[in-house]
């Protein structure tokens, strides 16, 4: 399943969740990423508690969506994209079944998608802007995103929820 739901946060909701996240950064409580080999060049935090009610609050929807009723909710992350991330293909690790990918804040000047195989093999390039997420089965679909190159005041925001299936 890859589903793509548009607009599933409001201008307000992303301010806010943006905001939490930004001041994790400023605090240096976020964890460099450019040395772990799946990530390039971005910084990140799984389980901040704001997300995590956000990772709840989505639940029931994702549940209406999918048509999955067997399913918990595992954990949220947030990452800051700087210029030379990446995100390299992969398949997320066991309990991680279903990936909401959700960007709060892009302020690069063109696309930037996610691409995910599927079953069958098609690639799927899933542009997400601010608001916007995509939801996959992440432990079943290879996913990854090309190198972002940008300027060094450029960023982009994005938040992660992952259920399992119980």
């Amino acid at each position: 399943m890859i589903l793509f739901l548009p607009k599933l946060f409001d201008e307000l909701r992303c301010v806010q969740l943006n905001q939490i996240a930004l001041s994790y950064s400023a605090k240096q409580a976020l964890n460099f990423e450019g040395n772990d080999p799946h990530y390039g060049n971005s910084f990140g935090l799984a389980r901040i508690p704001e997300y995590e009610k956000v990772l709840l609050a989505l639940t029931p929807l994702i549940k209406q969506k999918t048509g999955w009723d067997n399913i918990v909710p595992e954990n949220s992350y947030t990452r800051i994209y700087f210029n030379g991330s990446d995100l390299k293909k992969h398949k997320d690790r066991p309990g991680l079944d279903i990936t909401l990918s959700v960007c709060t804040f892009s302020d690069i000047n063109k696309p930037w998608p996610l691409c995910v195989e599927d079953e069958n093999g098609k690639v799927h390039a899933i542009e997400i802007n601010p608001g916007d997420g995509a939801l996959i089965l992440g432990t079943k679909y290879t996913h990854w995103r090309d190198q972002l190159v940008i300027d060094d005041s450029q960023k982009v925001i994005q938040s992660f929820y992952h259920w399992k299936f119980a």
